[in-house]
């Protein structure tokens, strides 16, 4: 079909309103386009099947099998259109149909029924498949321009290698400056030869399409400083802010893990229901809250499982170890323990701690040396001076 042809049928007279004289005219001269557009598209239909016949420029056995389906695709839809078109014009119903027994991608599968709603299945289906064709096609389109360049350009390549014997002479125009040629490129640029301002880079070599992603990567920036983001949140007019347990803000209020927590109790304090987790998430959680609560950024438990020398067992392990002890002697568990360490002892148990110290500090490298005297013997001395005075 000719382009003045295809633009006379894409101009297709609209008709609308009740049956009249001008509404007739104008299914007229619809009919008139389309008996119109049908002898001419025969006429080419049976040149090219003359020129198949009497060449071989139309085989496409060793051609791109992927233009092939798309071409018998098309055809495919627009026959199916125009059947659809002419049950239509009849009245006949778009719901008969008989489903296929194989699905859609099996090799053996049976040709569909002659209804119209078969007309309307196999009308999707090229349509689909049309629609997947247009993107395999973009994704071949350099190796597409390659074939088709070849095609139309190496007979006639051949001939003149062939009948030229200088062919192959050196080329004078090599050896000249490339500078002059590439300001003779800016030039040309700088005239408006490349309009659409789009950077295409040479085809050299084929390379293969890479689908843009839909999900641009966004850039990782590196993390802050716990200082600066501690000072981040500081107010230079205010006090220094301290917390009320002595062990200090900045890790607990920087960190994420610790807000986090913060926002997880807070929305179980809100709405009374406790968050579902797993049993590894609470006890994790359960690390965190107490390593927050010593003062600790709430990092507690990692990827690698729980780093050492944090947490609430860390910090009181000796006292949470005895707490369990069993009875033993007169001491008794750990409270008992703790509790007899924290009363205080008698004098007599205390004179004989400083006695048993006293002994250990006589012992001294150059000798013994003079022990500090008591109250009592500095009386007993004075008494004694007191007698020999009075003889």
């Amino acid at each position: 079909m000719s382009a003045e042809e295809t633009a006379a049928s894409t101009s297709v007279p609209q008709i609308d309103g009740p049956i009249n004289d001008e509404n007739v005219r104008m299914f007229c001269e619809l009919l008139d386009q389309m008996r119109v557009s049908m002898v001419a598209t025969k006429d080419t239909i049976k040149a090219l099947r003359e020129k198949k016949d009497a060449t071989s420029e139309l085989d496409t056995r060793d051609g791109i099998s992927l233009l092939s389906l798309k071409h018998h695709l098309m055809l495919s839809y627009l026959q199916s259109l125009t059947l659809l078109t002419a049950r239509r014009a009849i009245g006949h119903s778009l719901q008969d149909r008989s489903l296929p027994d194989a699905p859609f991608g099996a090799k053996d599968r049976p040709p569909r029924g002659d209804g119209a709603g078969d007309r309307v299945d196999a009308t999707i289906e090229a349509r689909v498949v049309l629609e997947k064709v247009k993107v395999l096609e973009g994704r071949m389109k350099y190796q597409i321009d390659k074939l088709v360049r070849i095609a139309e350009e190496g007979d006639s390549a051949d001939k003149n290698i062939v009948n030229d014997p200088l062919a192959f002479r050196p080329n004078p125009q090599a050896l000249m400056d490339q500078d002059d040629d590439e300001e003779e490129d800016d030039d040309a640029s700088a005239h408006g030869d490349d309009r659409d301002g789009v950077y295409r880079p040479p085809k050299l070599a084929p390379m293969p399409y890479v689908e843009p992603s839909k999900n641009k990567d966004k850039t990782r920036r590196a993390p802050v400083p716990s200082a600066l983001a501690h000072l981040a949140h500081l107010d230079p007019t205010k006090p220094y802010m301290e917390s009320t347990s002595g062990l200090g803000s900045t890790p607990t209020l920087t960190s994420a893990r610790a807000r986090e927590l913060q926002r997880m109790t807070e929305f179980e304090e809100e709405n009374f229901t406790r968050l579902v987790m797993k049993k590894k998430e609470a006890r994790r959680r359960a690390l965190d809250e107490a390593d927050v609560a010593l003062g600790g950024s709430g990092m507690v438990s990692g990827r690698r499982g729980r780093v050492p020398g944090v947490g609430l067992e860390d910090e009181f392990g000796d006292i949470l170890k005895s707490v369990g002890r069993p009875r033993s002697g007169v001491v008794g568990d750990g409270y008992e323990e703790l509790r007899q360490r924290g009363k205080k002892e008698s004098v007599l148990a205390r004179s004989k701690a400083r006695s048993r110290e006293d002994a250990f500090d006589d012992l001294d490298e150059d000798g013994p040396r003079q022990r500090k005297r008591s109250r009592f013997e500095k009386e007993v001395k004075a008494a004694k001076k007191r007698s020999k005075s009075r003889k």
